[in-house]
């Protein structure tokens, strides 16, 4: 896949990979992550749509920035891209954090028509867990300790990561590309879009969703439960959930073939006004 480059007015450039004709579909990565956590995807979906897999300012093969470093540069970021690129009725595909861009973008750009839906792989309101929300993969203290483990030794910190991810473990091989991805992010960017992004909460959001949302998570989730997934379903207007019996927080790399058939099916469903 070629990676193509958007620059952004603070001299930013944003890599992505562009394929396919038909409507927009924009795929969101997660912390740590890439648009290459999306290869298993591209392709499949770009026979039906006009895809473009993004990689988030200082992740991937994106430049890092000093600042900016945060879930709500990151959705003005991503309306520069679209506005630009003149996306209209896109369907956004988050995987985990990049749900958070979601719904960061829907809050600041509301009545925008650039994103008519939302695909949500495995990310709830929040990944803190607090009063009256235990659905997070931490707390203020593992937070802090997060934090400082990626001061302290970041490689560790990602190959850690990189084994949880999934119902299975990875390959080598896998656990090998995984990690190399997430040791593109420099630790003081990782510590600062950690923090941001860990300490985010979109319950008051998510019930205002005025666009269709289809979740998706794993059954197998070691970072954010499926109660997370019901009540993000239970919650948004126009939603339901899908869980992956054989997959973990990546279910569209691990069970690609369904996801992608699932999405496909989805997207087409939808009211062509939407």
């Amino acid at each position: 896949m070629t990676t193509r480059h958007h620059q952004l007015p603070d001299g930013t450039r944003l890599a992505y990979t562009e394929a396919g004709q038909g409507r927009p579909v924009v795929l969101l990565h997660g912390v740590l992550g890439s648009r290459r956590f999306y290869e298993r995807n591209v392709d499949a979906l770009a026979q039906r749509f006009h895809v473009f897999a993004l990689d988030f300012r200082g992740h991937g093969d994106s430049s890092d920035s000093q600042g900016g470093n945060t879930v709500a540069q990151y959705a003005l970021d991503l309306e520069h891209f679209l506005h630009s690129h003149d996306l209209d009725g896109a369907v956004a595909v988050g995987w985990s954090m990049g749900n958070f861009v979601i719904w960061e973008y829907l809050s600041q750009f509301a009545g925008s028509s650039r994103i008519a839906a939302q695909i949500c792989v495995s990310q709830g309101p929040m990944d803190l867990k607090a009063d009256g929300w235990e659905h997070g993969f931490t707390d203020r203290l593992g937070l802090r300790d997060l934090i400082r483990s990626a001061q302290g030794d970041y490689r560790a910190v990602c190959a850690e990561v990189a084994t949880i991810f999934t119902k299975e473990l990875p390959s080598e091989a896998d656990q090998a590309w995984m990690v190399e991805e997430e040791l593109k992010v420099l630790p003081n960017t990782a510590a600062c879009i950690l923090a941001d992004q860990t300490q985010r909460d979109y319950r008051t959001v998510i019930p205002d969703l005025t666009v269709p949302v289809l979740a998706v998570w794993g059954r197998d989730e070691k970072c954010l439960p499926v109660a997370a997934g019901v009540w993000v379903a239970d919650s948004a207007k126009d939603a339901e959930l899908v869980v992956f019996e054989d997959s973990g927080h990546m279910p569209m790399w691990e069970e690609a073939d369904r996801f992608n058939r699932l999405a496909t099916d989805w997207i087409d469903a939808l009211d062509p006004q939407v």
